[in-house]
């Protein structure tokens, strides 16, 4: 056997803990930028997506006289016996639920290690080389030099699903002036299979393969803001993120595990308190979430979710935690919160609820107040009566 470099980069990418390794040519995308064009005209996509179109769908863009992309794959698909206790304290305790990539460590740093170290041996064969490091963040579309460099193919829920592995991996690579030999796309196996589709919550995979980021529950968690009264219940227990579409995956069924104990839970559980969360000092957010992936967006949407899941519980043990945060310094917690004990329907909040209303100042936080003391002046009525 003939070992050549780009044998030897796959052989040490292997060494260090990436699953899964293909080569791709670095020509563009024409493809994909009118298709991302059609989904902003539509406004199916996501504002986490670089503005630049044709950075986003041409590698040389990035690195001008780039010829080959190196594409890589980790699994954080972790063995059960990590969550087990956390999902049975779940059925019975005040709990939302973590979307397995936020489970461990940011994805963006373990991969992205491994990454400056295949750089890092790549320079001891070539010295003289350039080489742009990418994960999810960059300005590329990781997922369509996956497809093309035979990572995986294209799910109808537009993750890449790798043979082994399934679709619970991180993808990330470099672009490089290197001329390497050149892998191929694989087989799509999705076949007639809808179960993605058809399973999604509020309906976001709006057929295969296109997904309107505005109904997708993976990003209204992660984004900034209020939500509206759709998506607050639409959002169930999930806290951070949305499993759904992947859980379903006949793919995933069975898919090899990764041996990546980073990806395990590490400060937080699988399945979190809620209580915790609600009043989440500024401390407590960087011990709990600096180390994860959930750690750049800040502790306000965590505790506006976690607020908005205990009204979905709709469990009476949450009111007076709920009551407490009445008086938390940020609106959009406090809105949240009189939405949860509307939602609740605990009449023995309503003389708190006033309160909290004559000295509110914040429109939003007023409009949900009133909301929640209307409704609980209703339930309480109802019990006169019954």
């Amino acid at each position: 056997m003939i070992i050549t470099l780009t044998t030897e980069i796959k052989s040490y990418a292997k060494s260090i803990g990436i699953d899964d390794i293909k080569i791709t040519n670095a020509e563009s995308f024409p493809e994909l930028k009118e298709f991302l064009i059609e989904m902003r005209e539509k406004e199916y996509l996501s504002t986490l997506v670089h503005d630049d179109l044709e950075k986003i769908s041409n590698p040389k863009e990035i690195v001008l006289e780039a010829k080959s992309v190196i594409v890589c794959a980790i699994s954080y698909s972790v063995d059960d016996k990590y969550i087990f206790e956390s999902r049975i304290r779940a059925k019975e305790e005040l709990r939302g639920s973590l979307s397995r990539f936020a489970w461990g460590q940011d994805y963006h740093r373990v991969l992205g290690d491994r990454l400056d170290k295949l750089i890092e041996f790549i320079k001891t064969k070539k010295q003289r080389i350039e080489a742009f490091k990418f994960v999810d963040t960059g300005p590329t579309v990781d997922r369509a030099l996956a497809r093309r460099a035979g990572i995986g193919w294209q799910g109808k829920n537009c993750s890449i699903i790798n043979p082994e592995y399934g679709s619970w991996i991180f993808l990330g690579g470099v672009i490089t002036d290197l001329e390497l030999e050149y892998d191929s796309p694989i087989e799509d196996k999705c076949g007639d299979c809808r179960r993605c589709i058809d399973a999604c919550p509020t309906g976001a995979l709006v057929d295969a393969y296109t997904l309107d980021s505005r109904k997708c529950l993976g990003y209204i968690t992660l984004s900034k803001g209020y939500l509206d009264e759709k998506q607050r219940k639409k959002m169930g227990t999930r806290l951070w993120g949305c499993d759904t579409c992947q859980s379903v995956c006949p793919q995933n069924q069975g898919a090899k595990l990764g041996d990546h104990e980073e990806f395990s839970p590490q400060t937080l559980e699988a399945y979190p308190d809620l209580i915790s969360l609600l009043t989440l000092s500024n401390k407590e957010y960087k011990d709990k979430f600096m180390i994860t992936p959930m750690n750049w967006r800040g502790k306000r949407p965590i505790q506006r979710n976690a607020a908005i899941i205990l009204g979905n519980l709709k469990d009476r043990r949450a009111v007076p935690y709920l009551l407490d945060a009445l008086s938390d310094p940020k609106p959009i917690v406090r809105a949240n919160v009189a939405w949860a004990l509307g939602e609740i329907g605990d009449e023995s909040a309503l003389d708190r609820l006033e309160k909290a209303l004559l000295k509110e100042k914040d429109k939003q936080v007023i409009e949900e107040l009133e909301k929640a003391t209307e409704r609980l002046g209703i339930v309480g009525q109802e019990s006169e009566n019954s």
